[in-house]
C-alpha cells in the first residue's frame, strides 16, 4: 500500500512536471514568431531606403566634384533629383520601421491575450510549482512515517530527482521569458527610433529642397539631418542598452519569485548519493522502484542538453547584439560626419553680393563634397552588409531545417514528445 501511495504522488508530480514543459514550449513559441515581413520585407525595404539615399549621395558627389572649384557648374537640377530620390528612400524606410513596430505591438496584443504576458505566465508556472511543491511535501510526509531501512535512499533520491525536474523547468522558463523581454524591448526601441529617424532626414531633404529657392531653409536641413544622422549612431547602442536593462528587471523580477539558481548536472545530483550501482542500469529482473529511479534520470538528462543549449543561445545573441552595438555606430557616424560638414559650410557661408561670397562658395562645396565621400562609405557599406547577413540567414536556417533543429521543429518535437510521456505515465496509473 505504503509503495503505490508513493507511486500515485510520484505519477501525479510527473503529470505536472509534463504540463508545465508543455507549457514552457507554448509561451517560447507564443512570444517569439516571427512573420514573413520581418524575416525579409523588411530588409528589402531597408535596402531600397538605403539605396535610393545613396543615389542622392553618388549625384551630390559628382556634383560638386564638377563644380570643386567653380560652383556654377554643379547642375541644381540634378542635385534636386537626387534629393527626390533620397526624400523617397528616407520615407521607405520610417515607414518600414513604423510598421514593423505596430506589427510587434499587436503580436504583444495577441500573445497576452493568450494568457503570455509576463505576469500572467509568471502566475501560471507559480501555479504549476506550487502544485509540484505540495506533493512533494505530501511524498516527503508518506516517507516519513515509514520505518524505511533498505530502500529509504532509493525513495529519497526519486524525490529529489523529481524536485529537480521541477527546477530544471522553472529554469528553462525563466531563461526563455527574460530572453523573450530582452528581444522584444530592444526590437521595439530599435523600430522606434529608426522611425524617428527615416522621418527625420526625410524633413531635411524636404528643407534642402525648399534651401534651392529660400536660402533660409538650408540651416534647418542642415541641423535636422544632423539630429537623423545622430539616431541612426545612437540607435544600436540604445538599443542594446535598454534591451539589457529590461532583461535585467526581468530577472531580478523572476528570482524574487522563482530563487532557484541554476540545476545541477544529474551526475552531480547523483553524486550526492552513495549508490553501490549506476541507477541508469536495468533489466527485467530490477525492482519497480529501480526502474522509475532509471526513469526519472533520463528525463532528467533530456532536459540538461537543451538548457545549455538554451542560456548559449541566449548569449549567442547578445554576442551578435554587441556587434552591431559596434558597427551600427561606425555606419550612422558617416552620416554625422557629413551632416557637421554641411552645418559649419551653411553657417560659414557669407551673403550674397559681398566680397567673400565666392570664396565661400568654394569652401562650401568643398566641405559638401567631403562629407558625402564620407558618407558614401557608410552607405555601401550597408548596402552589402544586409544581403550578406540575410543570406548568411537563410543557408544557417535551412542547414538547421535539413537537421530537424530550427526553434519551430524542436518545440514541435518537444511537444510530441511530452504527449507521449504523458500516455505512459497515465497508463502506469491504472
Amino acid at each position: 500500500i505504503f509503495k503505490a501511495s508513493v507511486a500515485r504522488i510520484d505519477r501525479k508530480i510527473m503529470l505536472e512536471c509534463i504540463k508545465l514543459a508543455r507549457f514552457n514550449a507554448q509561451y517560447h513559441d507564443g512570444v517569439n514568431r516571427k512573420n514573413f515581413a520581418q524575416e525579409w520585407l523588411y530588409p528589402m525595404q531597408r535596402e531600397a531606403g538605403t539605396a535610393l539615399a545613396f543615389s542622392n549621395t553618388l549625384v551630390d558627389i559628382r556634383q560638386r566634384a564638377r563644380g570643386l572649384k567653380n560652383p556654377s557648374l554643379v547642375s541644381r537640377t540634378a542635385q534636386k533629383k537626387g534629393l527626390e530620390c533620397a526624400l523617397v528612400g528616407q520615407a521607405i524606410t520610417g515607414t518600414s520601421s513604423a510598421v514593423q513596430l505596430l506589427q510587434n505591438l499587436n503580436h504583444t496584443r495577441i500573445a497576452t491575450k493568450n494568457g503570455y504576458s509576463p505576469t500572467a505566465a509568471t502566475e501560471t508556472v507559480k501555479g504549476y510549482a506550487t502544485t509540484i511543491d505540495g506533493l512533494l511535501t505530501e511524498r516527503a510526509k508518506l516517507l516519513a512515517g515509514q520505518n524505511l531501512v533498505r530502500s529509504k535512499e532509493l525513495f529519497e533520491l526519486q524525490g529529489r530527482l523529481l524536485a529537480h525536474i521541477k527546477g530544471q523547468l522553472i529554469f528553462e522558463f525563466k531563461n526563455w521569458s527574460v530572453g523573450s523581454r530582452f528581444g522584444e524591448w530592444s526590437e521595439n526601441t530599435f523600430y522606434a527610433i529608426d522611425s524617428m529617424q527615416g522621418f527625420t532626414q526625410m524633413s531635411s531633404s524636404i528643407c534642402s529642397l525648399q534651401g534651392f529657392s529660400k536660402r533660409e531653409y538650408g540651416g534647418g536641413a542642415a541641423i535636422t539631418g544632423l539630429v537623423g544622422n545622430a539616431l541612426v549612431t545612437c540607435n544600436p547602442i540604445i538599443r542594446t542598452a535598454v534591451g539589457h536593462a529590461v532583461a535585467k528587471m526581468e530577472r531580478r523580477r523572476l528570482n524574487k519569485i522563482f530563487p532557484q539558481k541554476r540545476p545541477l548536472k544529474i551526475d552531480d545530483v547523483l553524486a550526492e548519493y552513495n549508490l553501490a550501482n549506476d541507477p541508469r542500469e536495468v533489466d527485467e529482473s530490477s525492482s519497480l522502484e529501480t526502474k522509475e529511479l532509471a526513469f526519472l534520470i533520463r528525463r532528467t538528462e533530456e532536459l540538461d542538453g537543451p538548457l545549455d543549449k538554451e542560456v548559449e543561445h541566449v548569449r549567442k545573441l547578445r554576442r551578435i547584439a554587441d556587434q552591431q552595438a559596434i558597427s551600427g555606430p561606425l555606419i550612422g557616424l558617416a552620416g554625422v560626419t557629413r551632416s557637421v560638414l554641411s552645418t559649419v559650410a551653411y553657417y560659414q557661408s557669407s551673403p550674397s553680393g559681398s566680397a567673400n561670397y565666392e570664396r565661400s562658395r568654394v569652401v562650401g562645396n568643398q566641405l559638401g563634397l567631403s562629407g558625402r565621400i564620407v558618407q558614401s562609405t557608410g552607405q555601401a557599406y550597408s548596402l552589402i552588409n544586409t544581403p550578406y547577413t540575410e543570406v548568411k540567414h537563410y543557408l544557417y536556417k535551412r542547414r538547421l531545417k535539413k537537421a530537424g533543429q530550427l526553434p519551430k521543429q524542436l518545440l514541435a518535437q518537444r511537444l510530441d514528445r511530452l504527449d507521449e510521456l504523458e500516455k505512459r505515465v497515465k497508463a502506469s496509473m491504472y
